[in-house]
């Protein structure tokens, strides 16, 4: 190959690396919801991410939270062996919600593939209790998103399942890559997100 070649070859190379530099978070994050009155949210998101969703509640009019999530990774046995999706309910409430307005969905406790049985999980609850909940937005937290979006359309495909991406305030979205915790999140997430597309 000719020395032109290599240097187009390079070229091209430096240009999808800037475009996934300035686009990954992006992308592993969506917001794209649809119309809908019921909001799923995952349970393990933090707390300032649970007031963020009281106040998406009462902005958007949802009728509806659903908490999902396993045992509580930190503080299991301390808070009485409740688990991540009742945990965010409470939070919830501490904040004021309505407690009729909260159904908690929690999984059992697994080693690996923890989204996709908090999804299977859900999909059962649907199927036990006649709902007729035809759609609803998932709300998940910066570059877990995509793959969390992904796991629960697969998991209830007869559902129309919108996305919303909380941002991580630590990460800057346009320089994930400047802080150790933006490069460790985002490259981690975008393997585990390409891990469930080709090989799940």
């Amino acid at each position: 190959m000719s020395w032109f070649g290599w240097l187009l070859i390079a070229f091209i190379f430096l240009v999808f690396l800037y475009f996934v530099r300035s686009n990954l978070y992006t992308y592993l994050s969506p917001v794209k919801p649809v119309e809908t009155k019921v909001l799923v949210v995952e349970g393990w998101v933090s707390d300032f991410a649970i007031e963020e969703v009281y106040a998406l509640f009462l902005k958007d009019k949802y009728e509806l939270i659903i908490t999902t999530g396993g045992p509580l990774e930190i503080g299991y046995l301390s808070k009485h062996y409740i688990s991540a999706a009742d945990f965010a309910k409470k939070t919830l409430i501490e904040l004021g919600m309505d407690s009729t307005k909260i159904i908690s969905v929690p999984r059992n406790e697994v080693v690996e593939n923890r989204t996709i049985q908090s999804a299977i999980t859900l999909k059962n609850w649907f199927s036990e209790n006649n709902s007729e909940i035809e759609n609803f937005n998932l709300l998940s937290f910066g570059a877990h998103s995509r793959r969390s979006w992904l796991l629960f359309q697969e998991a209830i495909p007869e559902k129309e399942i919108g996305i919303i991406a909380l941002n991580d305030p630590r990460i800057l979205v346009d320089k994930w890559w400047k802080t150790s915790h933006g490069t460790r999140t985002v490259l981690s997430e975008a393997i585990g997100y390409f891990y469930v597309l080709f090989f799940m």
